[in-house]
């Protein structure tokens, strides 16, 4: 009961800052997010390591915005940022597309396929959630 008092304490934001609070929430869904993707590799099959080619993705798809956002003045939008939100999309889509054509080609089951998906909507809305967090126009993560 102690814990449950402590833990409150601390995600209320009276120890910790708001700011801390969000890193914390973003931590322990990454946590359960890469949970999912490595039961995908695990509980089906053993040793099929196939659906962890979506780290990637999880990796490359920020990149675009990154370099854009460090690129162009604030609340600026132009063709550059545009491109770079265009290929942070086929990179959020191929995630996601990844699997099922694993699965469809049986080179992975079913079940792993939907565990990768899992994962992948819990990481994607972590790394969405962290980026919108503040209030500029495409997030003040980048």
């Amino acid at each position: 009961m102690r814990f449950l008092h402590v833990t409150a304490f601390l995600l209320d934001g009276h120890c910790l800052g708001k700011h801390n609070t969000a890193l914390i929430i973003c931590a322990f869904l990454t946590c359960l997010g890469m949970t999912f993707l490595i039961l995908a590799c695990a509980v089906p099959t053993p040793k099929i390591f196939y659906p962890f080619f979506v780290l990637l993705f999880y990796a490359l798809s920020v990149l675009p915005v990154f370099i854009a956002k460090r690129t162009t003045p604030v609340n600026e939008t132009n063709p550059k940022t545009e491109f770079a939100l265009f290929l942070t999309a086929g990179m959020v889509l191929s995630a996601f597309a990844l699997p099922i054509v694993l699965a469809h080609s049986a080179v992975i089951t079913w079940t792993a396929c939907t565990l990768t998906l899992i994962s992948n909507v819990i990481n994607y809305a972590t790394i969405f959630g962290y980026a919108m967090h503040d209030e500029e126009q495409y997030g003040s993560m980048f």
